[in-house]
């Protein structure tokens, strides 16, 4: 077992009881310096005039861009031999989009200290590099995001983010001070643990998709009574939900019904763009000390200003949207329109399980080989997925089952090869499929 292994089990292993302790050490120790230079340049960035955010939006961007096109390949290639100089955001916008699939091309040849992957939410999977200073970036803003909410560092939270732990309904990890439960199994019959839970520990925040968080409220509320479902509702602070839209019938349920405060983001793996919904408005403000957001033709944009390893540069995310610009031309914020919508699959005692932590919380390797991966279920129990590759498929239907992690899982899989990915009749990918796709689709290839 390598040190980092060795850390990260010893982590995982800390009881509560000492880890609300070590809760106490500043950030700027855990993560180095970067930490408080990205909480210090947020801070003035919310100071500044419009005139000087402005100003600092072109520096990092004529920065990244004169990095990628004498350092890269790919940008070479790209943006020819021809220096280019940002001095406004025209300059800017007359440079190319690029897509999942170029990046995919891009990675082959790219090298950084970590290589990430994601399965997007479209189901259209990425690998990429991140740089050094990459995590303690994201923690400074999203510590500012859950502070509009009044979280401490000191506040433990419970998280639903799919991590599956077996038959365990929950781990305590004191690295983020957090108590995850389980997705996969916190049916009815196991509410009183979740109960006890809540009763034995001072859970503030509650952090996960909306879906799950959704998920997770309705299963209760079947199980508890009113006094029990009111002890739980009266511990959490707020919830803090991650990378999914916010549905409106989640939310109403969330905040009429229950009471619950929530506050959501918008954010992805290959870290361009990190947007938060401070007024639950629906309008996401992207910040400009983390990357560049654009909308172009309804699509969202971005670049990442300080990933230096392997910029991304007008990075089309897929997500459709609609946006305002400030009187500079930056974009003030934005409405998602399409995309990220949480989606479930049924398990043979009729659970529901979140896709979002089913495709996206899990370490799936078929990521690293797969252009698309899609998911069809008509039956309770029975899921299927649609896999996609490039001109070769390199595994067979037999292997596949081996390049997903189903464990904890009672449902019954298959896997189907496609030749291209399963669109609707508007053209759009989507990660759970109906019937009538896969009809429409099956109609497309003759």
């Amino acid at each position: 077992m390598d040190i980092r292994r060795r850390l990260k089990y010893l982590a995982e292993h800390i009881p509560y009881s000492i880890g609300k302790l070590t809760a106490h050490v500043p950030y700027r120790l855990r993560l180095g310096r970067e930490y408080s230079t990205f909480r210090a340049l947020i801070e003035r960035y919310e100071r500044a005039s419009n005139a000087e955010r402005h100003e600092y939006v072109i520096a990092r961007l004529n920065a990244i861009v004169r990095h990628a096109q004498q350092n890269i390949p790919f940008y070479q290639a790209l943006y020819g031999r021809s220096a280019i100089e940002i001095r406004t955001l025209a300059d800017f916008e007359a440079l190319p989009i690029i897509s999942k699939s170029d990046v995919r091309e891009y990675t082959k040849h790219a090298q950084g200290p970590t290589l990430l992957n994601t399965g997007g939410s479209s189901g259209e999977p990425v690998s990429f590099y991140i740089d050094r200073n990459a995590w303690a970036r994201e923690w400074a803003h999203m510590h500012f995001i859950w502070g509009l909410r009044g979280y401490k560092q000191t506040d433990l939270m419970a998280t639903m983010l799919g991590k599956n732990l077996g038959e365990r309904l929950y781990a305590y990890n004191a690295v983020h001070n957090e108590i995850k439960i389980n997705p996969y199994t916190y049916t009815q019959h196991r509410a009183k643990e979740i109960l006890s839970l809540f009763e034995e520990f001072p859970l503030r925040f509650l952090q996960g998709y909306p879906s799950s968080i959704y998920n997770f409220f309705k299963v209760l509320e079947v199980a508890l009574t009113d006094s029990e479902m009111e002890l739980i509702r009266s511990k959490v602070h707020c919830c803090l939900f991650s990378s999914e839209y916010p549905l409106p019938h989640m939310v109403t349920y969330l905040t009429d019904v229950l009471g619950l405060n929530y506050i959501s983001w918008y954010g992805h793996s290959e870290m361009c763009i990190l947007a938060y919904d401070q007024y639950n408005s629906g309008k996401y403000r992207p910040f400009a000390t983390y990357g560049y957001a654009e909308e172009v033709g309804r699509t969202l944009c971005g670049t990442s200003f300080h990933n230096y390893s392997m910029p991304l540069i007008r990075y089309s995310t897929g997500d459709i949207v609609e946006s305002r610009k400030t009187d500079q031309g930056t974009l003030d914020y934005f409405i998602v329109k399409e995309g990220r919508e949480g989606d479930y699959v049924d398990d043979k005692a009729g659970n529901r399980i979140p896709l979002t932590s089913m495709v996206f919380g899990r370490h799936h390797t078929i990521f690293n080989i797969a252009d698309y991966v899609q998911i069809l279920q008509t039956t309770r129990g029975t899921a299927t997925f649609y896999i996609t590759f490039g001109r070769r498929i390199p595994i067979s239907i037999g292997e596949a089952r081996s390049y997903f992690d189903l464990s904890n899982l009672d449902l019954d899989f298959n896997f189907v090869f496609s030749k291209e990915p399963v669109r609707t009749r508007a053209g759009k990918l989507k990660l759970k499929l109906t019937m009538d796709d896969v009809k429409d689709h099956a109609a497309h290839l003759k």
